[in-house]
């Protein structure tokens, strides 16, 4: 009796145990560890600007200076100094925060045609600064040196941008922070932001700012849309295979007047007429998405720009503009928006293009750039839309990623 007893006490102890096992959960398995995300390729087009010997063979190669160096990190210091707590830049209000180094500086931004307005694009100019300080070679870091404090924050205040300029620029911006971080910390918004940019292309293959509003695409906005496009593209975005075939057979259609072009297709029943900055424009658009390079608009539009090196030169008279007027009109070449794009076009052929291209550009720029005051390393906005609408914020991100060139972007065709 007494094994017995003992016995089936071991043998219900036994089922118990075998009950509880039973409704235990599963042993759990080692945690499994996540996916890693696909290694990013080698950029094709975000430049070699990190320090190290890649950086400063590009820079010497292809025609970077001690001059062109100071006046970029001079440039680089009026932003900072210049920036808003958040990490933006206010067109219009950011000589607040030079009043205590005397006379503020002048140069404030504008409406859009250039009215006494305040001006709606702060989040288009902050991404203009975010890609002068990244095309340096700095990095946004929460914790790091205040200019990588000042990148992280504008990177996350760019999160927000709605407006379809901002929205193309910061897309630019993101890319080329993942691009040089290579931490997946800015991928999603960089390729997000160029699928929304893919959603938003027109029936005719590009892009329209106001297309909502207005039926068709504007040149412009197809130039910052493509350079923000192939830009994600280092950051892991696909893009279509017809973009740049659709966009060069748009191009094509708009009218062409000796070598400036259209804004958009049937211009003038807008009141536009063909212009220089959009001849700029395509010719880096096209040398961008490597579509239509041998056509004869292209050869025509590079020809265009390689006649008007920078230069700054200005000076005003007073013409009939159709549709406007008796008005007093800029002539000249100074405008730093055509010289970025031509820039970008004219860095891509290489060769002789380039190296007369940079070298006017370098004489231009380093050779204008304020050198005291509080205005100290900015340059006057005195092109035509640096002027009317993008003021000295504008003026100085241009200047400064002109200059940056050399190292900003890799050569596609290499």
């Amino acid at each position: 009796m007494a094994d017995g007893g003992g016995g089936g006490r071991r043998r219900r102890i036994a089922v118990l145990l075998l009950g509880l096992a039973a409704a235990a959960p599963a042993a759990r398995a080692a945690p499994e560890e996540p996916a890693a995300a696909p290694a990013l390729p080698a950029p094709r087009f975000v430049g070699p600007r990190l320090p190290g010997k890649e950086r400063d063979d590009a820079w010497k190669r292809l025609g970077g200076t001690s001059e062109a160096a100071k006046a970029i990190e001079a440039g680089l210091d009026w932003l900072e100094r210049h920036a808003l707590p958040d990490g933006g830049w206010d067109a219009d209000g950011f000589a607040a925060r030079c009043a205590a180094e005397g006379t503020p500086c002048r140069g404030i931004g504008k409406g859009h045609h250039g009215e006494d307005a305040p001006c709606p694009f702060d989040d288009a100019l902050s991404a203009f600064a975010a890609l002068a300080l990244l095309g340096n070679g700095h990095l946004p870091d929460p914790v790091g040196d205040a200019r990588a404090k000042l990148l992280e924050k504008t990177l996350r205040r760019l999160r927000g941008a709605g407006d379809p300029w901002a929205a193309a620029l910061a897309t630019e911006a993101f890319a080329e922070a993942e691009s040089l971080e290579r931490k997946r910390r800015w991928a999603d918004a960089a390729v997000g932001g160029a699928k929304r940019l893919l959603a938003a292309r027109g029936e005719d293959g590009a892009w329209g700012y106001i297309a909502s509003f207005r039926k068709g695409s504007d040149v412009p906005y197809t130039g910052f849309v493509a350079t923000a496009l192939v830009a994600a593209r280092d950051a892991g975005a696909e893009l279509p295979k017809d973009l740049g075939e659709g966009v060069d057979r748009w191009l094509n259609t708009l009218e062409e007047k000796d070598g400036k072009l259209a804004y958009l297709l049937d211009g003038r029943s807008y009141g536009y007429t063909p212009t220089t900055y959009n001849a700029f424009a395509a010719a880096s658009i096209r040398e961008v998405l490597r579509a239509g390079l041998s056509g004869p608009r292209h050869r025509t539009h590079l020809a265009f720009a390689r006649a008007r090196p920078p230069k700054w030169e200005i000076s005003f008279r007073e013409v009939d503009v159709p549709g406007r007027g008796r008005m007093k009109v800029q002539m000249g070449n100074l405008s730093e928006m055509d010289w970025w794009n031509g820039s970008v076009a004219l860095f891509q052929r290489g060769g002789g293009e380039w190296t007369s291209w940079y070298a006017a550009a370098r004489s231009a720029l380093v050779g204008h750039q304020q050198k005291g005051g509080c205005a100290r390393g900015s340059w006057d906005p005195e092109g035509l839309y640096e002027r009317e609408v993008g003021g000295r914020i504008l003026s100085t991100a241009l200047a400064v990623l002109i200059l940056e060139q050399p190292i900003r972007h890799r050569r596609l065709a290499e």
